[in-house]
């Protein structure tokens, strides 16, 4: 459930931190209006914007269509079904596609073809949330500060930078109030080989760039995709070579897949606050030292937004409260 919990001074800032939309329309939705309904004055997504997959749509000769889900055909006799069944797994964060059933078998043996419709899907999503979020944040004066994860195409980059209604930040140091934010997406690497994965050896490179340039780490925000190694908020289900859960005695056997550089980062420099994401089974909200680390967390494919509610004042972070809705 939501809990709904207003800020009782002005001057505090308070930020709404979500990850891991993997490109749901109802999560990205919702992620926009928490700002009103928490009252927080800061919006900051954590990366993985993209989702999954394409789901084809094909015209049938009756003048019917079928879907896909699950891998299953899905019966869709009116436009009226198209539209629902469009809007459900756009909510679930795939991408539907309609077209004749001779491009769809066209597809089937053409990679690259299937590759480069997906991208272009990706690339629409991205510019439709921009368009979103620019008409509901509109002389509100609340920003929407967004980085990039692992899953990220960099297609999108050029979207986010030239959107006047997000402030997109990768591998720099900005300002926010009287607080750094230090931007760092991506993440270590994973058994899918996405799109911006990196070695931990560079990962310590990248962190030695960007503390750098920090001023004062007291009052500085890690906002680092990928979680800290061997802690609550990298926890996930280990996968065999067929990249499948592995169970012992009937029990998913757990694993930690969060990097050991971010740890090692966190460790030394002890800033304010690390935001974090990736892992999205690792919801949590711990310390590490000084500074407080949260992994909100994420179910996207249910339709149901995680998210952290952080208050920040005078002596640093002053409250988290973990939400879902």
């Amino acid at each position: 459930m939501f809990w709904k919990k207003k800020t009782k001074n002005s001057n505090k800032t308070v930020i709404f931190f979500a990850s891991d939309l993997h490109g749901s329309n109802v999560c990205f939705k919702k992620f926009v209006n928490a700002a009103k309904f928490y009252g927080a004055n800061v919006l900051i997504m954590g990366g993985d914007l993209t989702g999954k997959a394409v789901i084809p749509i094909t015209e049938q000769s009756n003048g019917s269509y079928i879907g896909f889900q699950a891998g299953e055909p899905v019966s869709l006799s009116t436009r009226k079904d198209v539209y629902e069944f469009t809007k459900t797994v756009g909510n679930m964060g795939f991408y539907p596609s309609e077209m004749t059933e001779e491009k769809y078998q066209e597809l089937k043996d053409d990679k690259a073809g299937q590759q480069t419709l997906f991208r272009k899907l990706v690339i629409e999503r991205v510019g439709e949330w921009c368009e979103y979020a620019g008409a509901k944040l509109k002389d509100t004066g609340i920003p929407l500060i967004t980085s990039p994860g692992n899953d990220d195409f960099f297609e999108i980059d050029d979207v986010l930078d030239k959107s006047p209604h997000i402030q997109y930040h990768e591998m720099e140091i900005t300002k926010l109030n009287d607080f750094e934010i230090l931007h760092c997406g991506g993440s270590n690497y994973t058994p899918w080989d996405t799109e911006r994965e990196y070695s931990e050896e560079e990962y310590v490179e990248r962190f030695a760039k960007l503390t750098s340039q920090v001023q004062n780490m007291s009052r500085c925000i890690f906002n680092v995709h990928v979680p800290p190694m061997g802690t609550a908020l990298d926890q996930c289900p280990k996968l065999d070579e067929n990249q499948q859960v592995v169970f012992e005695m009937g029990n998913p056997v757990q694993m930690n897949a969060g990097s050991s550089a971010v740890l090692d980062a966190i460790k030394e420099h002890q800033p304010m606050l690390g935001i974090h994401g990736h892992i999205h089974e690792g919801r949590g909200n711990i310390k590490i030292g000084k500074t407080v680390c949260v992994n909100p967390g994420s179910v996207y494919p249910e339709g149901i937004l995680q998210g952290v509610l952080l208050t920040l004042g005078d002596a640093g972070v002053e409250s988290v409260q973990l939400t879902q809705g």
